[in-house]
């Protein structure tokens, strides 16, 4: 019985290129796996796909016995997995069609879509069946001028229609913890059209005597372009894998470290790139916090005339703070936007950009910039909530003078997709002031602009980010000769009655009147 069910799969995978839902695991289950996975998904190193390689519950959900017994059906009994990596879809998020560029023209690629988090009939995978036999998707639809953005359910038919006289578009309606398993070549997309974020798990697998190569992504229509400089690490997850044919790593031991402990980096001002070198990024800390399942912090260090890539857009909502040197940050509407604005940015200047801003840095100076940015996504917060990119002016950091030993200016408080309140303040301590020791019920990020600070006895000199997750017990002096300026961020995940309202503003025109609490 348990033969002609995988007989089954076999004859509806060749036919129609997909096979599902499959049950993997309880909906419970699912969602434990979804937020754990989701605390480490920056981890990857050399490219995105690579979780399973650095993180052992990743490679455990790619190794359900189930779902190995129908990979050994559809392609043989070697296997390797190539590639595991979590999405998170938005409300109204749109995954344009298209064909997995990695496996464009060639058989024995399975990809296994698994539903973790709000996944349903209102958040789907979209599919043609049988469109894995015949040309790519983009190589048609370059063939018509139709674009990426373009690629509409009733343009897909009609392209379809030209290789097979009945094209159809099936929805494929997974549950949370069940997983819709398709050939690479089909064509498909996806969208959220629901009111809360989707997570799932895309695991990628093929035969192990083929080759996988990274694209270039810097453009995704055809014709298609690989990497030569890199080739991605693989698992041998069922039987014996190629290493002649791919790069084949070892699994992973241990689970990642996912909370954020309370932390210090200090950023040398005097930092520059190696020869030859356009900026070099520091990681500082990356995984869950008190407020949200994902949080990501790094600071990087920009040589004069570069930018570290083109405006580009992401799930995540960010924040940049310039640590040291004269930048300039530009916000395109779109990736194509001719007139971006371009704000002026010295140290102290800081930025957020919600989820899918455009975006980007150069360095427009003479010396190096270093900047630091902290991202993050969550599944607790309401979604829904869209700000305009909010910019700071770093007049604060010359002007701003504080009315009494301790002061404090807001400058930003509003909810977000990601967060019930987003909040941030300037803060001036002059020396021997400060704050009893206390713990906030939300994560705090503090940009040590100008000055020395203590917290819990530990000696800071700016320029220096300072992480204290939700429930870290924390005091803090101005210990140096001069007045400590530094800027604050608050992430809180919960808020009762807060509108969605923000502002960021020139601080040096405010009144510098004091807030409630401190930080």
């Amino acid at each position: 019985m348990q033969d002609d069910l995988y007989k089954e799969y076999m004859l509806a995978f060749r036919d129609r290129g997909f096979v599902g839902p499959v049950r993997l695991m309880s909906p419970e289950t699912a969602q434990t796996l979804g937020q754990q996975l989701l605390a480490v998904s920056d981890q990857c190193p050399i490219w995105e796909k690579a979780l399973a390689t650095v993180d052992a519950e990743a490679l455990r959900a790619a190794a359900n016995p189930e779902l190995l017994r129908i990979m050994r059906a559809l392609i043989g009994d070697d296997v390797i997995l190539w590639g595991a990596s979590i999405v998170m879809r938005r409300p109204g998020d749109i995954h344009p069609w298209h064909c997995d560029i990695e496996s464009a023209g060639l058989s024995g690629f399975v990809s296994a879509w698994i539903g973790l988090i709000n996944i349903g009939p209102q958040s789907s995978l979209k599919l043609v069946p049988g469109s894995h036999r015949g040309a790519t998707l983009q190589e048609l639809a370059a063939r018509e001028g139709i674009s990426r953005g373009m690629r509409t359910d009733e343009a897909i038919l009609r392209l379809a229609g030209s290789q097979d006289g009945k094209p159809e578009i099936v929805r494929a309606a997974p549950g949370d913890g069940e997983a819709i398993l398709f050939d690479g070549r089909l064509w498909h997309g996806s969208e959220n059209p629901g009111g809360t974020q989707r997570l799932s798990l895309l695991l990628q697998y093929a035969r192990a005597d083929i080759p996988v190569r990274i694209p270039d992504y810097q453009d995704f229509e055809w014709p298609f372009r690989f990497r030569d400089d890199v080739r991605p690490p693989v698992i041998a997850i069922s039987g014996a894998a190629d290493s002649s044919a791919n790069h084949v790593v070892p699994a992973p031991t241990a689970i990642i470290e996912r909370d954020v402990r309370p932390s210090a980096y200090r950023i040398d001002p005097n930092l520059s790139c190696r020869d030859g070198v356009a900026y070099e990024s520091v990681p500082c800390f990356c995984g869950r916090t008190g407020s949200v399942e994902f949080m990501e912090c790094h600071y990087t260090v920009l040589m004069p005339g570069h930018s570290p890539h083109l405006p580009h857009a992401h799930v995540d909502e960010e924040i940049l703070v310039v640590m040291n040197g004269q930048a300039e940050l530009v916000v395109p509407k779109s990736n194509r936007d001719e007139t971006p604005d371009i704000f002026s940015a010295s140290v102290g200047s800081a930025i957020y950009y919600p989820s899918y801003q455009f975006h980007t840095i150069r360095n427009v100076s003479e010396a190096p910039v270093s900047y630091a940015m902290i991202k993050w996504r969550s599944m607790a917060a309401p979604a829904g909530t869209k700000l305009n990119p909010q910019f700071l002016k770093a007049s604060w950091v010359e002007n701003e003078r504080p009315r009494g030993r301790v002061a404090m200016t807001g400058i930003y408080e509003g909810a977000t997709g990601f967060l019930a309140k987003l909040h941030a303040h300037i803060s001036r301590i002059k020396p021997g002031a400060g704050y009893t020791a206390h713990r906030d019920d939300h994560d705090v990020a503090i940009f040590l602009i100008r000055g020395e600070i203590a917290i819990m006895g530990k000696k800071i000199i700016a320029p220096t980010i300072v992480f204290l997750p939700a429930g870290s017990l924390h005091d803090l002096q101005s210990v140096g000769p001069d007045t400590a300026k530094y800027l604050v961020w608050e992430f809180h995940r919960t808020v009762e009655g807060l509108a969605p309202s923000a502002l960021l503003i020139d601080a040096a025109a405010r009144s510098g009147a004091a807030l409630p609490g401190g930080n």
